[in-house]
C-alpha cells in the first residue's frame, strides 16, 4: 500500500488532516501528517529548503506527497530535492509553481473571483495570520459551524520568509508524476486558477467543495487520494 505525507497550507498544521489520516489508514495505507517549520511564528530566516527538508525528514524510502494550498510549493521543492523519494505529487486546492515562483506572487496573480480575507501581521514582522474574525466563510465555506469553529481555534501564525522565497525547480520537478484535485467552490484559490496552474497535468479530479475538503468532505477527499495514490 501507499505511504502518504500530508502537508498543510498557510496558518494551518498537521491538525487539519484529522479526518483524512484515519480514512486512509482504514484503506490500509500508512500516513504521516506533518507540521512545517515555524508554526506560531517568531522564527527568522526560514526558507522553502527548510520546508522541503521537513517533508523529506518525515519518512523513509519513498512516498506520495499531498500538498494543500501553499503546501503545494513545499512538496514541489521536496520533489526537486529528492526525486527518487517521491512517487507522486498530489495538489489539493493548491498552488502549483513554476521555477522562480513565490507563494506571494502566485496568490497575487490569481484572476478568479475570491473572498476577501484579512490578515494580521505579528509585531516582529516575521509572520502573519488569518484574521479569524472573518476568515471562516472563506477558508471553510462548506463546512458545518462546529467544524469551522474547531478549525479557527487552531489557526496559527505563519512564517513569512518561505512565502517570499523563489522556488528553484528544474528537471527533477518536471519529471515528477503529478495529480491535481480541483475544488470548484474554492473562495481562496479559485477553480479557474487551479485549472490554469494545472495545465499539462492529465490526472485531475474535481470536488464540489470549498478550499478545505479535508474538513468539509473528508470521505470524498480520502477516496480521491486513495485512487490517485495507488
Amino acid at each position: 500500500m501507499t505511504h502518504f505525507i500530508l502537508v498543510h497550507g498557510a496558518c494551518h498544521g498537521a491538525w487539519c488532516w484529522r479526518d483524512i489520516v484515519p480514512a486512509l489508514q482504514a484503506q490500509g495505507h500508512s500516513v504521516s501528517a506533518i507540521d512545517l517549520p515555524g508554526r506560531g511564528g517568531g522564527v527568522a530566516g526560514l526558507s522553502l529548503a527548510d520546508q522541503a527538508e521537513a517533508v523529506l525528514a518525515a519518512y523513509d524510502g519513498s512516498a506520495v506527497l499531498v500538498g494543500h494550498s501553499a503546501g503545494g510549493l513545499a512538496i514541489s521543492a521536496a520533489a526537486e530535492r529528492a526525486p527518487d523519494r517521491v512517487e507522486r505529487l498530489i495538489y489539493v486546492a493548491a498552488l502549483i509553481p513554476q521555477n522562480g515562483d513565490t507563494v506571494g506572487g502566485l496568490m497575487g496573480a490569481l484572476t478568479g473571483e475570491r473572498a476577501e480575507v484579512r490578515f494580521k501581521r505579528a509585531e516582529d514582522k516575521l509572520s502573519y495570520c488569518f484574521d479569524t474574525d472573518g476568515a471562516g466563510p472563506a477558508l471553510y465555506n462548506d463546512a458545518d459551524q462546529a467544524t469551522m469553529d474547531w478549525a479557527l481555534e487552531r489557526i496559527c501564525y505563519e512564517p513569512s520568509d518561505p512565502h517570499r522565497d523563489p522556488i528553484q525547480l528544474g528537471a527533477n520537478f518536471d519529471s515528477a508524476d503529478k495529480a491535481v484535485i480541483v475544488c470548484t467552490q474554492d473562495r481562496v484559490i479559485p477553480a479557474v486558477d487551479q485549472d490554469r496552474m494545472a495545465a499539462g497535468i492529465t490526472a485531475i479530479r474535481r470536488m464540489d467543495t470549498g478550499h478545505s475538503p479535508f474538513l468539509s468532505d473528508p470521505a470524498g477527499l480520502a477516496k480521491h487520494l486513495n485512487d490517485l495514490g495507488a
